[in-house]
């Protein structure tokens, strides 16, 4: 489950983008373009970001619902004390370029956690060998604020092989408006561990 050392601040990560890469051929041929680092306090450090994460780009929940919906809804989310909504993912860069350019994705940013590092920093890094992923992000949700959660939703059922079903149910971006739209919090309290059923990273 999450990290207890974790607590509230994320720790300092640095992800790997890509930029200005261009596709010639309609395919994978990608030409021009740079690698990029950008630390954790680039990307969260004062802001109020809507994070969510899943198992995988192209995936068939990921794409036909969360990445798409979270996309529609970003005007919603960011109308309730949202600068930005971020897609996390255990995938490289290239991956996750290609994957926004096939579903049009014109307002969520996405991150690269190619290596797993700063999913396994917050204890959601399980191992899909049912499914022959490998190292995978197990779903769900979060507000950061400042570079600190202030609420997380984890889907139920949390275990290290994700021998599941895969739900998708409180990562929702309906299920994460309805949590924006009640209240805005700015605490600097540590969170709770997840309930069984997934809910209430709650900062009292």
């Amino acid at each position: 489950m999450l990290n207890s050392e974790l607590q509230l601040k994320l720790k300092e990560h640095t992800f790997k983008f890509r930029t200005g890469d261009t596709d010639e051929k309609g395919g994978c041929t990608f030409i021009g373009g740079s690698w990029v680092d950008k630390t954790t306090d680039e990307l969260f450090k004062g802001k109020r970001v809507v994070l969510f994460s899943l198992p995988g780009a192209f995936t068939p929940t990921c794409s036909g619902q969360q990445l798409p919906t979270y996309d529609t809804m970003y005007s919603d989310m960011t109308k309730e004390h949202v600068d930005d909504v971020y897609c996390i993912s255990v995938n490289d860069a290239f991956v996750m370029n290609a994957w926004a350019r096939d579903l049009q994705i014109k307002n969520v940013k996405m991150i690269p956690d190619g290596c797993g590092t700063f999913t396994r920093n917050l204890g959601m890094l399980v191992n899909k060998p049912k499914q022959g992923f490998g190292l995978r992000s197990w779903r769900y949700s979060a507000v950061i604020n400042d570079g600190k959660i202030e609420k997380m939703f984890v889907e139920p059922g949390f275990n290290q092989y994700s021998d599941d079903d895969d739900p998708y149910t409180v990562s929702s971006p309906e299920h994460m408006n309805m949590y924006l739209q009640q209240t805005y919090s700015g605490h600097d309290q540590p969170f709770t561990q997840p309930s069984p059923e997934g809910i209430d990273l709650e900062v009292n």
